[in-house]
């Protein structure tokens, strides 16, 4: 078993073998759970160098968002047949204040949905077969070639019933990060304008700089 910063291109640091991901039964903490009291109790240790509290600060990863869930159609607007799909899309975000300039969402291969979805499409199935092949870090996905599957669902605008965006699965989310899910706002976020660019979807600026807020032309 390897941690992912042991990973590079798909392959183990040190022997150079091809990795494979597997699901195994394993215990896991989920730190995220913890954030506020491990965080806290980094005060309580004074004579620890700040250098080694800050990796400590880093490494729990606390975050302040919110959940927001889609509904799921199909190509048609009928509501999504596939019982993974039934419950809609559950989205975590950091910036829900960019909602409105969202033109695609995208999850994680290994995410539920994406796994529901390959056992009858070969397509989407081989397309999950090559993300697992790839690293996961953060540092790897950030390098990588931003790539999508569409899984022919759509999500439905919370605030604007008449918007529906395609849903993607994509090499460059993370199952392990929120909700393994993510809406996409190309305006505002590098990487999405990235994918957006590739996939030729739509880019809509919503958010203004507050020295540009009063400019007129």
């Amino acid at each position: 078993v390897l941690a992912n910063e042991q990973v590079i291109d798909g392959r183990g640091w040190r022997s150079g073998a091809l990795v494979e991901r597997r699901l195994l039964t394993q215990w896991f903490f989920k730190i995220t759970d913890y954030a506020e009291e491990l965080l806290s109790a980094l005060d309580e240790l004074p004579e620890w160098p700040d250098k080694v509290r800050l990796m400590q600060r880093n490494w729990i990863g606390r975050s302040e968002g919110m959940r927001i869930r889609f509904a799921l159609t199909d190509a048609s607007g009928a509501p999504a047949q596939q019982k993974a799909a039934e419950d809609g899309l559950e989205v975590y975000t950091t910036r829900h204040d960019t909602i409105f300039g969202m033109s695609f969402c995208a999850i994680a291969a290994d995410h539920p949905l994406a796994r529901a979805l390959s056992e009858d499409n070969a397509e989407i199935a081989a397309f999950r077969a090559s993300c697992e092949q790839s690293g996961t870090t953060e540092e790897a996905l950030e390098k990588a070639e931003k790539r999508g599957m569409p899984t022919g669902l759509f999500a439905v605008h919370p605030f604007d019933k008449t918007r529906k965006v395609p849903v993607y699965i994509a090499n460059f989310v993370l199952m392990g990060y929120g909700t393994g899910a993510i809406f996409g706002c190309p305006a505002h976020d590098q990487r999405d304008l990235d994918f957006a660019r590739k996939y030729e979807l739509p880019v809509y600026p919503v958010v203004a700089a507050k020295d540009s807020a009063g400019d007129s032309a």
